[in-house]
């Protein structure tokens, strides 16, 4: 899910977003001024309304652009009512009322209602399609290709691992191409348990929690820093550039466009007792054999 098909939705389909709002599009990408504006709509009064398009967390230097961006706006076009929507994944709470405090308004956009409207509208997104270009050579990942499902001992060795969505960006950190297939997590619990050549599951918390990734583990924990193309995602400096027990782990599924949420696990017979829907508090969580006989088909097929 790119920033543009979050775009691409809300034109196509402003009443899925803002219901009854009776926005009608001007356009995409216009240019005002020196700005380039993502979506123009007009409203039933016939005013323009200005929408902002941020996907994963809206960072603090989002949100102070995006009052530089209006204050320039107003500027430009003094004798204009200009109404700016500012629309992201998660916008701290903080955020919005410092925006709001300026006339800014803040949306947030739900992964769930993203993925619901480009299903009712059969919209395959960007990087799906990307996915599935022909290609001469052999693909870098083939896991995106065919079913993998990692063997599973009688022990556990598939583990889930939580992100806060208030902490760390995920959604950009995993589409970052700097990045890749690469990435490395805290250990804060089983630390002598968790080994290479385990499974790990991405868990989101919050109001969308669930699995977004699948991933192996290729190393013991270890004290390592986080490289500088992770590490930008964490939202505060406290957690940036600092040397804690981590896994390194090798991306084998990613699931930005069907995440597993926790709403359909609770509902998913067998799952009555997996660890992180019975105790949320914590980094990582481990998942039994029989747990995850189940949640491989529902992230297989």
């Amino acid at each position: 899910m790119l920033e543009k098909d979050i775009e691409n939705l809300i034109a196509k389909y402003p009443d899925e977003f803002f219901t009854n709002s009776g926005f009608k599009l001007v356009g995409q990408q216009v240019r005002l001024g020196k700005c380039y504006v993502d979506i123009v709509f007009s409203d039933k009064y016939n005013r323009a309304i200005l929408l902002e398009i941020k996907r994963g967390i809206l960072s603090r230097e989002a949100a102070g652009q995006a009052l530089d961006y209006y204050g320039l706006l107003k500027q430009e076009k003094p004798s204009e009512i200009i109404e700016l929507i500012l629309c992201a994944n998660t916008i701290p709470h903080e955020r919005s009322e410092f925006l709001e405090r300026y006339g800014i308004e803040c949306k947030e956009l739900g992964i769930a209602k993203i993925i619901e409207v480009a299903r009712k509208y059969d919209y395959r997104f960007l990087d799906e399609k990307e996915l599935e270009k022909p290609t001469n050579s052999e693909p870098q990942h083939k896991e995106d290709i065919k079913t993998v499902v990692h063997p599973v001992s009688d022990g556990y060795n598939v583990w889930i691992f939580q992100a806060n969505p208030n902490r760390y960006d995920l959604l950009n950190a995993f589409s970052d191409p700097n990045i890749g297939d690469s990435i490395h997590w805290l250990v804060q619990q089983h630390r002598d348990k968790i080994k290479k050549g385990h499974t790990g599951l991405i868990w989101l918390s919050g109001k969308e929690s669930g699995i977004y990734a699948v991933t192996e583990i290729i190393s013991d924990p270890a004290v390592l820093l986080e490289p500088a193309e992770e590490d930008q995602y964490w939202m505060e400096n406290k957690d940036r550039n600092v040397p804690r027990l981590r896994v390194k782990m090798r991306i084998t599924r990613k699931l930005l466009n069907s995440p597993i949420f926790r709403s359909q696990l609770l509902k998913t017979k067998g799952m009555e007792s997996l660890s992180i829907l019975r105790y949320r508090q914590g980094t990582n969580f481990p998942v039994s054999k029989s747990e995850w006989e189940i949640l491989s088909k529902l992230i297989y097929g």
